[in-house]
């Protein structure tokens, strides 16, 4: 005889585990070198993704962002291990939300340097997390191995201290949540936001990199440069409540 308790049980677990269960990290190849990674968290009873930047150089691997959180993060890091066989060597974060920052004790347990602005750093520890390394100007280029990178302040717009990631040689852009999507339906998190001056951030990075080939926005897909204007949408959508 069959036990009916289990029958109860069973579906009522797969369900509890469907609800709860995140999608797997994923690394996606963009050009030759380049992956977005992509990992995840629920928002608004939803899985939600959140992107980064995989660079492999000749040095080793350079990351934009931490994933969405520790437990991301570390099987972020074992999928770059497990698929790309590099060493991880730097993080740059791009402001000081957990989507960005979230990661940061994974680096640090593992030796790898991870660093953001000064600002940046203060913010995290306001969080509670161990800060990266503050020791990132906000506008400047340097290189790992033969790899050119960029960073630059915008102006506040997401946050008052979110950079963007510049690769020249590549010309793909790392807009982190300054750059909304170009399906994104709504702004998303605005509590350290600065919507008086975001439209005019956004402007200034396309100014700054007019030949850019990819966007990477905080969430969402990137594979269309009108996630400019459609940030301006948002933007002004929600300045004019």
């Amino acid at each position: 005889m069959k036990n009916p308790f289990l029958l109860l049980f069973i579906p009522l677990f797969v369900h509890f585990q469907g609800f709860c269960q995140l999608p797997p990290v994923e690394i996606t190849p963009l050009v030759s070198n380049h992956y977005v990674h992509t990992t995840y968290q629920v928002y608004q009873n939803t899985p939600f993704p959140s992107n980064g930047l995989i660079v492999s150089t000749s040095a080793g691997i350079i990351l934009v962002d931490t994933g969405w959180g520790l437990e991301q993060t570390e099987l972020l890091l074992a999928q770059i291990e497990q698929k790309l066989k590099q060493k991880v060597v730097l993080c740059i974060v791009t402001h000081a939300h957990e989507d960005r920052i979230g990661g940061v004790k994974a680096f640090q347990q593992r030796g790898i340097k991870i660093i953001g602005t000064p600002l940046t750093a203060q913010k995290t520890v306001a969080q509670g997390l161990p800060a990266p390394e503050g020791i990132l100007p906000q506008d400047t280029t340097f290189r790992v191995g033969t790899t050119t990178v960029q960073t630059y302040f915008p102006g506040a717009g997401h946050t008052d201290d979110n950079i963007v990631v510049y690769f020249p040689d590549s010309k793909v852009l790392v807009g982190g949540c300054l750059i909304k999507s170009y399906v994104a339906m709504g702004i998303g998190n605005i509590a350290d936001a600065n919507l008086k001056t975001w439209r005019q951030s956004v402007d200034n990075v396309r100014k700054k990199f007019p030949d850019i080939t990819f966007v990477i926005p905080g969430h969402e897909k990137w594979d269309n440069l009108s996630s400019f204007s459609r940030t301006i949408e948002l933007v002004d959508k929600n300045q004019n409540k």
